[in-house]
C-alpha cells in the first residue's frame, strides 16, 4: 500500500502557477501581463495564443488558458 501523504503532495504542482493576460504576441514568444501585480513575463509556448488571451503561466511557459472570472489566491 502507498503512502497517501506522497499521493497527496504528488498531487500539488511543483513549480508555482499564475494566471496572466498576453500583452504582445510573436508565436513561441509571448510577454504576459500576471494578474499579481509581479509585472511582464516572457513566456513561450508550442500554441498559438492572440492579444488579450488569459494563459496559466508556470516558469516561463504557457500552459494552457484560463478560466474567466476573480482569480484568488490562496496560500498553502
Amino acid at each position: 500500500m502507498s503512502n497517501a501523504l506522497k499521493r497527496l503532495l504528488d498531487l500539488m504542482p511543483k513549480a508555482p502557477e499564475f494566471i496572466g493576460t498576453i500583452t504582445s504576441e510573436d508565436h513561441p514568444n509571448y510577454k504576459v501581463l500576471v494578474v499579481d501585480g509581479s509585472g511582464l513575463v516572457l513566456c513561450s509556448s508550442n500554441s498559438k495564443y492572440s492579444v488579450g488571451d488569459r494563459v496559466v503561466v508556470s516558469e516561463n511557459e504557457i500552459k494552457r488558458s484560463a478560466p474567466t472570472g476573480a482569480v484568488v489566491q490562496i496560500e498553502v
